[in-house]
């Protein structure tokens, strides 16, 4: 049985798509490898972070007002104004506000992971002293010995 309609090979018309397929892939490729040279450098390096030391003047008064800010915090907590929970979101608060305005750093929005990796010992260990008492409904955590490792940072830094 004869038809009118006649087929043509598979192979008449694909070379062509066959022939843009190629080139697109290699173009690709090729892309590829040369963005990964040109960015190499670039994407693996870590940010270097820049410390902004204040002038020493500058640094007593900055001294000077968060010692004032602390003072202030645990005569509130004395006078039961403030509950532990809140003392020590206050006090995480205020070492963070410090640490920035003597380093220029960012430290308010860091978790704890983020604060080791900055390599800040003094500010790692008080944060993490803080995040129980901070977080927890009930705690055990003894505020005064914290107001006073605040303190003792606050004065010793650089």
């Amino acid at each position: 049985m004869k038809t009118s309609v006649e087929l043509q090979e598979p192979m008449k018309y694909m070379p062509v798509w066959l022939v843009i397929t190629i080139v697109l892939v290699v173009l690709i490729i090729a892309s590829q490898i040369f963005f990964r040279i040109l960015f190499k450098g670039r994407l693996k390096k870590d940010k270097k972070l820049k410390i902004k030391t204040p002038p020493a003047k500058t640094r007593m008064m900055i001294k000077r007002e968060y010692l004032y800010q602390l003072d202030c915090l645990a005569a509130e907590f004395s006078s039961g104004r403030r509950t532990v929970r809140a003392a020590y979101q206050e006090m995480s608060l205020l070492i963070r506000n410090y640490v920035h305005e003597m380093t220029g750093i960012r430290v308010q929005d860091c978790t704890l992971s983020e604060i080791r990796s900055l390599g800040m010992p003094n500010l790692e260990i008080l944060v993490e002293s803080y995040y129980e008492p901070e977080f927890a409904k009930f705690t055990r955590a003894d505020i005064r010995n914290s107001f006073a490792r605040t303190r003792r940072v606050i004065e010793t830094w650089l």
